[in-house]
């Protein structure tokens, strides 16, 4: 058995750090259609909302050069 030291943690190498970062500047630009969603007006859905901002903003070819950006590829 031997010990083995794992590098410490850089959030700004973490991939899914960026994508959030990416979703969260989608939620900003749309502030207004977000705000009526999330006030719960009737037809209004966050879900939707949320998973509009997830499929518009992660793609494969960004995820692709997170991951680059991270040095995992």
């Amino acid at each position: 058995m031997r010990l083995e030291y794992l590098p410490p943690y850089l959030p700004d190498l973490d991939p899914i750090e960026e994508g959030i970062s990416a979703i969260k500047a989608w939620i900003r630009d749309n502030r207004d259609y977000t705000h009526m969603e999330l006030d719960g007006h009737a037809g209004c859905d966050p879900y939707t909302m949320f998973w509009r901002a997830v499929y518009e903003m992660v793609t494969p070819e960004k995820a692709e050069g997170w991951f680059r950006d991270s040095r995992y590829l």
